[in-house]
């Protein structure tokens, strides 16, 4: 038999109903291991977002916007918004396979390292290249950071370049594991590696070719390098007309190969200029809130040559290559960032200029006039874990 309910005890009942149904959203969206709900802001309401599988590709050090990267690649790592596939360095520094490891540390993560030996690397970079990579970072700034940042915050259960693979070794390994189309590559800094995984033969980790390897493993490569919509304009010296990153200390035909291959294999590739994160500094709320004993904290400390009694740091830093980060993984568009899209054309020395094309599968990313202060806060809460 079928029974009318009062009308305030209907009433009652859909209240009740939809209290426990905030309530049972609220209780889920604060699980052990779930992303706080902010860190989803820029996903539509209701609509989660797939983890990525990401490989970190970068130079660490000299700048801090290195270190904030690495921290904000731990923090989305145990967030749950990526799954840390590996970390690949780029640049010949004997200390940089410890700054990763010191990371791993000091976020209790174990992921997998890539980097270059002082024994073994002259198969991949010049005497030339070493040499101006070395003097770029004495001139520019703290010589000799990842050492110094090892000497500080290294144990010994801490990493050094002979208890790792190569970065082109590491790259075999993590894409011939991965499902096909599956992979997101961040890369933030010079495209050594680039190269050397797309002319690797078939070996013992895979039957396939480096080239066929990211044809059928990488889904999108985000690269924050260049200038645009041309590097004419940009602020660097001694780089021949190049972007920082795409320079690379001077070898010829490193970006451009890369980015012609990667283009020829139909991959989407996304652009963040060097421009745009000089539009977003931060560091003295940051470093306030990790404390004055953090690898990220001491980066800030070196880079700015800041006394190490000093209790607080005197001045922000561009947020280069963690502002990319933030677009890579969680996005923005319409919100945070537009794209134009087109085609880059980089000369044999970095140099780039930029054909608009509607249609084009490259875009590069501009910040939405006024989105700057609203950034500044995101990254500062991100890389701080808040």
């Amino acid at each position: 038999m079928k029974t009318s309910l009062p009308p305030i005890t209907r009433t009652a009942l859909t209240l009740l109903t939809i209290t426990l149904a905030i309530l049972g959203r609220s209780l889920a969206a604060e699980e052990p291991g779930a992303a706080p709900a902010d860190r989803l802001a820029v996903s539509a309401p209701g609509t989660p977002r797939p983890k990525i599988k990401l490989i970190y590709d970068g130079d660490i050090g000299p700048d801090p916007c290195d270190f904030t990267t690495l921290s904000l690649l731990h923090e989305y790592h145990r967030h749950g918004l990526i799954e840390l596939l590996g970390v690949a360095g780029e640049t010949p520094d004997p200390y940089l396979a410890s700054t990763f490891s010191i990371y791993n540390q000091f976020y209790k993560n174990d992921v997998p390292i890539g980097a270059y030996n002082p024994k073994t690397w002259a198969t991949t970079f010049s005497d030339a290249v070493v040499n101006r990579y070395q003097k770029a970072a004495r001139e520019g700034c703290h010589a000799e950071q990842n050492k110094t940042i090892f000497e500080k915050y290294g144990n010994k259960a801490t990493k050094t370049a002979d208890d790792v693979v190569s970065p082109v070794e590491l790259y075999r390994k993590l894409l011939s594991a991965a499902a096909d189309n599956s992979v997101t590559i961040y890369a933030a800094g010079q495209l050594f590696n680039f190269p050397a995984l797309l002319k690797s033969p078939a070996d013992k980790i895979s039957p396939l070719t480096g080239r066929q390897l990211v044809e059928a493993k990488v889904k999108e490569v985000v690269f924050m390098g260049g200038c645009f919509p041309d590097s004419k304009g940009n602020q660097f010296k001694g780089t021949e007309g190049a972007e920082w990153n795409w320079w690379a200390f001077g070898n010829r035909n490193t970006t451009k190969y890369t980015l012609e291959t990667l283009a020829s294999l139909g991959k989407p590739l996304t652009y963040i200029g060097w421009e745009q994160g000089i539009k977003i500094p931060i560091g003295r709320e940051l470093t306030k809130r990790l404390g004055r004993n953090h690898p990220t904290t001491e980066s800030y400390w070196l880079m700015r040559h800041v006394d190490p009694k000093a209790t607080e740091l005197p001045n922000d830093n561009p947020a280069y290559d963690d502002l990319g980060l933030f677009y890579a993984v969680e996005g923005g568009l319409g919100k945070y960032f537009q794209q134009v899209r087109g085609r880059v054309q980089v000369n044999e020395k970095g140099g780039d200029t930029w054909t608009p094309d509607k249609d084009g599968k490259e875009a590069y990313i501009t910040v939405i006039p006024g989105q700057e202060q609203e950034l500044r806060k995101i990254l500062t809460d991100r890389i701080s874990g808040k």
